[in-house]
């Protein structure tokens, strides 16, 4: 068996891609509480229990978490994290319409230009490196937002295509002149169909963490791909500092474990997901945020640590400091690399 390909850590300049001050902290976590208010309104019919694991069936289910009374479980065989309801469709559609703006907090003035170059950019060109097409392909980003994503595709000369439920991140990425849809995946699956089309790559930064039935989206995606095609996955890491800081510190929760996220990976579940549905990894990326996560909650439980000598320290060298956890292999985020057999 070919061994998968790692690679260790991933520089940025926190100030510029993250808010660090209080004022930024607060609001990523109001947010947080707003959302989970919203989905603990949901009425009876719109909810329906979690029995078996989302990835592998299992019935063996124990509770995991809570985070602003939103409850998780754990499934015993494949370690994946679910939240204890799953909600309809109907009650989705509704709430990405009508108040997902209310989480379209990407970035503080001045942050989108580097947000961009650090986080798409990068990937995109990474995915590149593992792609025998390098230009003149079709590209799809699953839950493309607002269009973020496939603005750097679009630049290296490649056609992207998206979808989203989120009513006013779609909006934004048409401004962009780009070639996506408000849809699900299923409706998104009529109109590529009706156009014969099919994707060499297939891009999803947290999607299949957010939607239901990532083995069902997962096989549709199979479907559209040409033969050994190459899947990006870019999903929160349950097992992480990051985690272990929310379920330590629910209340002061932001970025992760968020009402809006069906389930939360690990390193496991997510290569049970791949195996389930013909996937092979190849390449495997750790970094993360989790160092941010710290500063996150020290900062909300003072707020004076926002003019600390030690705030000052934390964000000099905040890249050091997250390589430790980069190096232990456990950091926040679960990027990976796949091939289509």
């Amino acid at each position: 068996m070919k061994k998968i390909k790692i690679e260790i850590g991933k520089k940025c300049d926190i100030s510029l891609l993250k808010g660090i001050n209080y004022k930024s902290f607060y609001k990523q976590n109001l947010i947080s509480k707003i959302v989970a208010k919203n989905y603990s309104k949901a009425k009876g019919k719109d909810k329906q229990r979690t029995n078996n694991c989302i990835i592998c069936g299992s019935k063996s289910l124990k509770f995991a978490t809570s985070v602003f009374s939103i409850q998780y479980v754990q499934c015993q065989k494949c370690s994946h994290v679910m939240r204890k309801y799953n909600y309809s469709k109907k009650f989705l559609e509704k709430f990405w319409k009508k108040k997902g703006d209310i989480i379209a907090v990407h970035s503080e003035k001045g942050q989108q230009k580097y947000r961009s170059k650090f986080l798409s950019l990068p990937k995109v060109e990474k995915i590149l490196k593992f792609s025998k097409k390098k230009k003149n392909f079709n590209w799809l980003d699953l839950g493309c937002g607002n269009g973020e994503f496939l603005k750097s595709v679009k630049r290296k000369g490649i056609r992207g295509y998206g979808f989203d439920l989120n009513q006013k991140d779609i909006f934004l990425a048409k401004k962009k002149k780009l070639n996506v849809l408000r849809s699900d995946i299923e409706e998104f699956q009529s109109y590529i169909k009706s156009k014969n089309i099919k994707f060499h790559v297939v891009s999803a930064t947290g999607y299949f963490d957010v939607i239901n039935d990532p083995v069902k989206d997962l096989k549709i995606v199979s479907k559209n791909m040409s033969k050994n095609g190459i899947l990006m996955i870019d999903v929160p890491n349950y097992e992480s500092p990051t985690h272990d800081m929310i379920r330590l510190f629910p209340n002061e929760s932001i970025r992760h474990l968020s009402a809006v996220q069906r389930s939360s990976f690990t390193y496991k579940s997510l290569k049970h997901l791949l195996a389930k549905n013909g996937f092979k990894l190849i390449f495997r990326w750790v970094y993360g945020l989790d160092f941010y996560m710290i500063m996150n909650y020290l900062t909300l439980k003072n707020k004076n640590i926002e003019n600390s000598s030690v705030m000052s320290v934390f964000a000099k060298k905040y890249n050091d400091f997250q390589k430790i956890f980069d190096e232990e292999k456990n950091s926040g985020t679960l990027f990976i690399i796949a091939q289509k057999n």
